[in-house]
């Protein structure tokens, strides 16, 4: 299977999100076919470029488990922008790596609410829910603290960083 560079280069939705697992999926279903008939077989790594500027938690977050479930090796490239909800999917790599122009952004997880209260109140149970999913996933593939997020949550901005340092925080393993 020689089709192992995949794509990101839009918003983080079902409609980007799709094709990128059901590749993830059938390289590893071909890798394990090979692994049982080929003594020697090495899995060739999928390289996922990324440039987009974030999207759907749910959709993103669903593309990373299937990275982490993936046993051939998963080496993400960030060639332009990895924010918001592709920043985590960025540093969910196997191997990690950037452009020498490249930007990465954080910033806390946003939602649209209206309707009535008792809708407004799970809406807002929810989105801390997946603040804190997304926080704890970003601690534990990075050297990034949980007061670096909290800082930037606590000022309500957006948090831009250049490769070196995404490189410094722990967020990719190198700059190609």
């Amino acid at each position: 299977m020689n089709d192992r560079t995949l794509y990101l280069f839009d918003g983080v939705h079902k409609n980007s999100v799709k094709p990128i697992v059901e590749q993830i999926m059938k390289i590893n279903l071909f890798d394990e076919d090979k692994d049982k008939k080929e003594k020697d077989y090495k899995r060739v790594p999928i390289d996922l470029i990324i440039n987009s500027n974030g999207g759907s938690v749910y959709d993103g977050l669903g593309l990373i488990n299937v990275m982490e479930n993936s046993k051939t090796p998963l080496h993400t490239y960030v060639y332009g922008l990895a924010a918001s909800m592709s920043l985590l999917i960025a540093a969910s790599g196997h191997k990690r790596y950037s452009g020498r122009y490249s930007t990465f952004m954080y910033h806390s997880v946003s939602t649209h609410i209206d309707g009535q209260l008792a809708y407004i109140r799970n809406r807002v149970e929810e989105t801390q829910r997946l603040q804190e999913i997304y926080d704890e996933c970003l601690l534990a593939k990075t050297s990034l603290q949980a007061e670096d997020l909290h800082r930037v949550k606590e000022h309500q901005r957006n948090w831009y960083m250049n490769p070196e340092e995404a490189l410094a925080c722990g967020i990719i393993d190198g700059i190609v």
